[in-house]
């Protein structure tokens, strides 16, 4: 009786498999002749467009962000690696430290993430005296110790600006 109960079931899920008509999905005709609403910058090209925001904001190298995010994430905004998140892999506590309040899945939303950790490379920059290749180590590496050696706590960004 139980392999006669499993059989039935067994055909009658596979029944829900079977292909009727044409195998291509189509959309319903009301949706193919809908006008298309103007297109949305492509994810990579409004990416760029908020790096150069961020860029002009801290007055820092356009260049510089492109590096780190490259060198962090390749450009994935979803990327996590341990404690680190997002496109510039920062720390939830590093973000906590520039006044970000959310929860650290809160990072991998893209502009959050360069909300909270340009400032953080922006100050990696100012310590860096304008080298790139030294900035990027500094971000990589933390740079309170080296700040505080210098003397230079006080001038740097303790937390975001308001776009």
């Amino acid at each position: 009786m139980k392999t006669a109960a499993c059989a039935v079931l067994a055909t009658l899920a596979l029944a829900g498999c079977a292909q009727t008509g044409s195998p291509v999905a189509s959309a319903p005709e009301s949706y193919v002749n809908e006008p298309r609403p103007e297109a949305a910058p492509a994810g990579k090209e409004a990416l760029h467009a908020r790096i150069a925001h961020f860029a002009r904001l801290y007055d820092i190298p356009e260049s510089l962000i492109h590096r780190s995010v490259r060198r962090e994430s390749n450009y994935n905004p979803g990327a996590r690696n341990g404690p680190y998140w997002g496109l510039m892999q920062i720390r939830h506590d590093t973000a906590k430290g520039m006044g970000y309040r959310g929860p650290a899945h809160g990072l991998l939303d893209a502009d959050t993430n360069l909300t909270y950790a340009v400032p953080y490379l922006a100050n990696a920059y100012k310590l860096s005296g304008g080298s790139e290749a030294r900035a990027i180590q500094l971000y990589a590496g933390g740079y309170y110790y080296e700040a505080k050696r210098r003397g230079m706590l006080g001038e740097l960004h303790a937390g975001a600006l308001e776009p």
